[in-house]
């Protein structure tokens, strides 16, 4: 058992656990890179910008896709100018990563989903991560016919 399983099974944590955000799209400027606290923080050399956001995990559901909620303050932080700038077809990653404070350089755990929709207003950005626009897409992505392999026919 790692050490980060044993500490958050006690019944006191005396170190605890950072969540970190990472949102990537080709069309942005750069990643957006959050840490759910109140001071930034650095891990693996990379800075993080202290922004508390809230995020439900994915739930196991039958017959549905495991969505996680996600929100954010939009209040000058610029996160609707970047949604501005999205490109049609191209597609937005989400990958959440845990830490533990004392080790910020050891990422934990990381779950990597693509967000589906998002919705701002004054003062959040909230935004939906599934698979399931992945899950839904059809197998085969050039259907075989005359017209656009004619020389099959």
């Amino acid at each position: 058992m790692t050490l980060f399983r044993e500490r958050n099974q006690r019944v006191t944590n005396d170190v605890g656990h950072v969540e970190l955000l990472e949102i990537t799209n080709p069309s942005f400027s750069g990643p957006m890179r959050i840490c759910n606290d109140v001071q930034d923080f650095v891990s693996q050399g990379v800075a993080y910008i202290g922004l508390q956001f809230g995020f439900t995990l994915p739930e196991d559901q039958s017959g549905s896709a495991p969505r996680m909620k996600l929100a954010l303050d939009n209040v000058g932080r610029g996160i609707s100018d970047e949604l501005e700038r999205l490109l049609p077809g191209s597609s937005t990653m989400a990958r959440l990563i845990i830490v533990a404070r004392d080790t910020p350089d050891v990422h934990e755990h990381v779950f990597w989903m693509p967000v589906t929709s998002v919705t701002i207003n004054g003062a959040t950005a909230q935004a939906v991560c599934s698979v399931d626009e992945l899950m839904r897409q059809a197998a085969c992505k050039q259907v075989a016919n005359p017209f656009t392999l004619p020389g099959i026919f």
